[in-house]
């Protein structure tokens, strides 16, 4: 497998694109990915300045050596003339005829190319001709069917913003928050799960790709849905998703996910509308994602729904192969069964997934296989990283300290990507915790309990060693660049659980890679002296103290 399919682009890739040679959706993507690594942004700087020591070498010590010529250049224009003069007067088509072979097979080649080149523009607009199509059959058709009262549940989940589910009537108003982030996006906040609010948005958009595939139905996995993702180029929204029904292009879901992580999810709701709807569309409802439950019936008969213990079973095996770090899988329970999913995952993975899954009671696996987005474990500071320009001086100080440019280059590929195998874990344990509430996980049975505990320790053990690492390769450079830690700790609220630690100890991990992001010069920092080196100081205790209490109470 290349290292593109593994998700790194492969040199030839690299230089391509640093030469300006990619296609602009494949510059598109490539940029996107060197934002968030640090291995390729390293790789091609590299390849950068090895095209720049050849450019030096050819001016510097070819051309200076290189031999004069043995006698001056004759004078080729009378030649010249008197060739054009006598192809002036013959035919074009006999002119073609008198070439040389190979030039007449260039001449074939360029014509071959040039309508390869024509095929390839149209089917590279095919999907964007497939968007406007779908969206404008999806238009009349809502505008064909009577109108009639149906319930839409609305998701909201940010960085360090708890997970809001409210079921409303359509039409009703928005949740707290919500309207908000709607009108940040540009997007119609009176529908928002319709296919003409999707269209109206997708239209204000410049610079975007679509993409129109064929999922099956989540909740009837025998009928078929279209997925259309379109991702702008710019602006507050990263990419917005809407499934429609095949068999009648009615909307079932709207997902929009922001540059900042924050993502909102507006999916239909199958159960028929009460008299308490208006009430209960008017109070924004801050929940987990779901109420308490019991793990497991308390009947003996066979189950024929799944349960939130078997959601737990189906995590813990996705976890035993790390699926849980990065990879871009979806685990949803609908309908009483567990649906798995995930798009643009390598077909080894989603072979490993299928050994591991398709033996479970009431659990489906469906992959689709377009290009997978940009995981939100992947890194929390692209935006950030993609802005450049760093602390020039505090970057000079400690090439001298290390030693150099080449240890201060090793320095920085460690410890970027020790922290970013670390946001991983912290990631993971935030949505671990997210799934399975307190209320949630006292309502397990002891086994499930002790489970759900097992896999938290392990990430928590986990993001300590990586925590140790950068650690003890960070602190003894931040005292030589002047920090220090005479800053008292700060005193956090006592939590009795380690789920709402856990989103605690996401925020602190988080602040420790933005300020290591400044520090190594990959984001833009206006601090100066011993300010940043005395805040990451800071910031590490925090995360280590923030860890062992998140310990303590997993256990």
């Amino acid at each position: 497998m290349s290292k593109w399919q593994a998700g790194h682009p492969e040199e030839g890739v690299l230089l391509r694109y640093l030469d300006g040679e990619l296609a602009p959706w494949k510059t598109r993507q490539v940029r996107r990915h060197l934002a968030a690594c640090w291995q390729c942004r390293a790789e091609l700087e590299s390849l950068d300045g090895a095209v720049a020591d050849c450019m030096r070498y050819r001016k510097q010590v070819l051309m200076e050596h290189l031999p004069e010529a043995p006698s001056p250049w004759s004078d080729l224009s009378r030649g010249f003339e008197r060739i054009d003069a006598e192809l002036g007067a013959e035919p074009f088509w006999k002119r073609l005829g008198n070439l040389p072979r190979r030039w007449q097979w260039s001449l074939a080649a360029a014509a071959a190319t040039a309508v390869l080149v024509s095929v390839f523009v149209q089917l590279r607009e095919t999907p964007a001709v497939q968007a406007a199509a779908l969206l404008k059959k999806a238009v009349a058709s809502a505008d064909s069917r009577p109108a009639s009262p149906r319930r839409v549940r609305i998701v909201r989940r940010g960085n360090a913003t708890p997970t809001v589910v409210t079921a409303a009537p359509a039409g009703g108003p928005m949740p707290a928050g919500i309207g908000a982030l709607l009108e940040t996006a540009h997007y119609d906040s009176r529908d928002p799960l319709s296919a003409r609010a999707f269209q109206s948005w997708r239209d204000s958009v410049p610079g975007k790709t679509d993409e129109v595939t064929t999922v099956p139905d989540t909740e009837t996995p025998a009928e078929s849905c279209y997925r259309l993702r379109t991702e702008p180029a710019s602006g507050a929204v990263a990419s917005a998703t809407l499934e429609l029904r095949a068999k009648d292009l009615s909307p079932i879901e709207v997902k929009l996910e922001f540059r900042d992580r924050d993502w909102i999810e507006f999916t239909e709701v199958s159960e028929p509308p009460t008299k308490n709807d208006a009430a209960v569309a008017a109070i924004p409802v801050e929940a987990p994602m779901r109420p308490a439950e019991p793990s497991r019936p308390a009947a003996v008969a066979p189950r024929s729904t799944a349960s939130i213990s078997d959601e737990l079973q189906v995590l813990s095996a996705l976890h035993r192969i790390g699926a849980d770090l990065g990879d871009p899988v979806d685990v949803k329970r609908a309908e009483g069964r567990v649906f798995v999913s995930g798009v643009g995952i390598a077909p080894q993975r989603q072979q490993q997934i299928h050994a591991l899954l398709d033996g479970m009671a009431n659990v489906t696996v469906e992959f689709a296989g377009a290009d997978a987005p940009p995981s939100p474990a992947e890194t929390s500071a692209a935006g950030a990283i993609a802005a450049g320009g760093g602390n020039a001086r505090i970057e000079t100080r400690l090439e001298q300290l290390l030693g150099g440019r080449a240890q201060f280059e090793r320095f920085t590929a460690h410890l970027l990507d020790t922290d970013e195998r670390a946001m991983a874990r912290a990631y993971a344990l935030r949505t671990l915790a997210e799934r399975f509430p307190v209320d949630g996980e006292q309502s397990m049975s002891a086994a499930d309990r002790e489970l759900l505990r097992g896999m938290a320790k392990e990430h928590l053990m986990a993001l300590a060693a990586q925590e140790a690492q950068i650690a003890a390769a960070l602190e003894p450079v931040l005292k030589g660049l002047g920090g220090s830690l005479s800053q008292p700790p700060v005193t956090k609220s006592a939590a009795s659980a380690w789920q709402p630690r856990a989103a605690d100890l996401f925020n602190e991990a988080h602040r420790v890679e933005m300020q290591l992001s400044e520090l190594l010069g990959v984001a833009p920092s206006g601090k100066s002296g011993a300010e940043l080196p005395t805040q990451l100081l800071t910031a590490l205790r925090d995360l280590r103290t923030g860890l062992e209490q998140c310990e303590k109470l997993a256990e």
